[in-house]
């Protein structure tokens, strides 16, 4: 069971900011078998006022192409103790 966020989910497939825990959990479910929309998200998330964002986990993949998406975004990859510390 899903919980509603504080703050909305964008998703990859309808590239929609959700705070329904249903609908979140729906288009997880659909993400594992549907196309990356990452351009579109990093475009919606600039559009909501999205400011800052972290790539978690290894490799600097998503950063990088956030980058040439959005050029005003902040980004950051962070994988480790050392990076999250130096994102904040």
């Amino acid at each position: 069971e899903f919980n509603a966020p504080q703050l909305p989910v964008i998703n990859n497939v309808d590239v929609a900011a959700e705070t329904d825990p249903a609908k979140i959990k729906d288009a997880l479910v659909r993400q594992l078998h549907s196309p990356v929309r990452w351009t579109e998200s990093v475009q919606l998330m600039n559009e909501q006022g999205v400011e800052n964002l972290l790539e978690l986990g290894p490799g600097k993949v998503l950063t990088g192409l956030t980058k040439r998406i959005v050029k005003t975004l902040s980004t950051a990859a962070v994988n480790d103790v050392a990076s999250l510390e130096a994102a904040k």
